[in-house]
């Protein structure tokens, strides 16, 4: 069976209303009911952070497709700045591996939170996702550039920050064809080592 970990912060954890909620992985199972699910989103988290986790909530568990969602909270002034956040992602997908990683660029804020997560430094951080993805050569969805066609009162709940059920509805949509792929490639090379060990 396929391990798809999804790695990232509130948004991967599908706060709503305040608590985590399993929306985000739920969505998911609708395509893939066959695939596990292990969600590690943490609320608060940015790629510093989260650097710390890696081995505990990734690596430890094997996946065989990891998806890495982080920015929102970077652009804020406590997180990293630019550099940094590109350098973190980098970290993350040499100690993940390439193959295995779905990189996903940050979406958006609503109105009442551009001072503390402008969407213009998200557009920034987004764009470097894109260009470190074609740079190393790894899976990504540009989930920004889908976003920004939408108004912010249709993708977010009223915090203006996490996300409605339609924001998760189209935020999967894009990412089922990234993970076929990575799940078919990952049962081809299961099935390759099963016999190669006989």
């Amino acid at each position: 069976m396929t391990n798809l970990v999804l790695f990232g912060d509130s948004i991967t954890a599908s706060m709503t209303d305040g608590y985590p909620s399993p929306i985000f992985s739920n969505e998911i199972r609708k395509y893939f009911p066959n695939i596990e699910i292990l969600n590690r989103g943490v609320p608060g988290d940015r790629t510093d952070l989260a650097l710390s986790r890696i081995q505990a909530d990734v690596l430890q568990s094997s996946p065989d497709i990891v998806t890495i969602f982080f920015g929102t909270n970077d652009v804020t002034d406590e997180g990293p700045d630019y550099q940094t956040f590109i350098s973190n992602i980098k970290e993350m997908v040499t100690l993940i591996g390439i193959k295995k990683c779905i990189l996903i660029t940050p979406g958006i804020t609503g109105t009442s939170l551009q001072t503390l997560y402008p969407n213009q430094k998200l557009s920034q951080y987004a764009q470097g996702i894109v260009a470190l993805a074609k740079e190393l050569n790894v899976t990504y969805y540009d989930w920004h550039s889908v976003a920004i066609t939408y108004k912010s009162s249709d993708l977010l709940q009223v915090d203006d920050i996490h996300y409605s059920k339609k924001a998760y509805e189209l935020l999967v949509q894009g990412l089922v064809p990234l993970i076929e792929s990575k799940d078919k490639i990952s049962m081809e090379n299961k099935e390759k080592d099963l016999l190669e060990n006989q």
